[in-house]
Formats: structure tokens, C-alpha cells, sequence
């Protein structure tokens, strides 16, 4: 029914969308009919996220999981997801963040 990206800039947790499938749907892709929902994410799911992300060591990422009968799946770790999400979902700009992050790691 829904899957959730949990973002991460820098290793630090910036927040959580959910991908919800469309009727008739089987899969919660946005090509599918999928749309991006904000979603609060619980300590527990932040923390499996968060471990997920730092086996990476990526300055931007996305950790994608769904909740199944047998806890949480973590089933896909990205450099390249979470932006479009985070916008729709939360109006968050990740892609201003990125790169201001990365001016600042020049910088210093």
C-alpha cells in the first residue's frame, strides 16, 4: 500500500516521505500512479534507516524501506533518490541543501 524514503545530508537525518500506490496499482511507483505523502517517522524506523545510510558513507541519501508482516525492509540505499519526494511530500528543497552542503565541504 505505501513505502517510505528516509533522506539523509551529511549523515544527518532530514525527514521521511511515503510513496502511496494507486488504486490498482500493485507497486508504489510514481510511473505506476503513486503520489508522495509526508509521513512522520517513528524513532525505531529513523534509527534501521540511519544505520542502513552509514555503511555508505554517501553525502546525500536515500534509504528506501517497507513494513512488512516481519518488520521493517530495508530494500533499496540511493545517491540519487529523495529529491522529488521531499519536495511534493514535504516541500523541502534537497537539492538547494546539497548543494549548499557541498559549498560549505569546499569551503572548509
Amino acid at each position: 500500500e505505501k513505502d517510505f524514503g528516509l533522506v539523509f545530508l551529511g549523515g544527518k537525518y532530514l525527514a521521511t516521505y511515503a510513496r502511496l500506490k494507486s488504486e490498482g496499482a500493485w507497486n508504489t511507483t510514481i510511473e505506476s500512479g503513486g503520489k508522495y505523502i509526508p509521513y512522520k517517522a517513528s524513532d525505531e524506523m529513523i534509527k534501521c534507516a540511519e544505520k542502513a545510510q552509514s555503511l555508505f558513507n554517501l553525502d546525500f541519501t536515500c534509504v528506501d524501506i517497507a513494513e512488512t508482516d516481519e518488520g521493517m525492509f530495508v530494500f533499496e540505499v540511493s545517491a540519487f533518490g529523495g529529491f522529488r519526494g521531499l519536495m511534493e511530500a514535504n516541500g523541502i528543497d534537497a537539492a538547494n541543501l546539497y548543494v549548499d552542503y557541498v559549498m560549505e565541504k569546499i569551503k572548509s
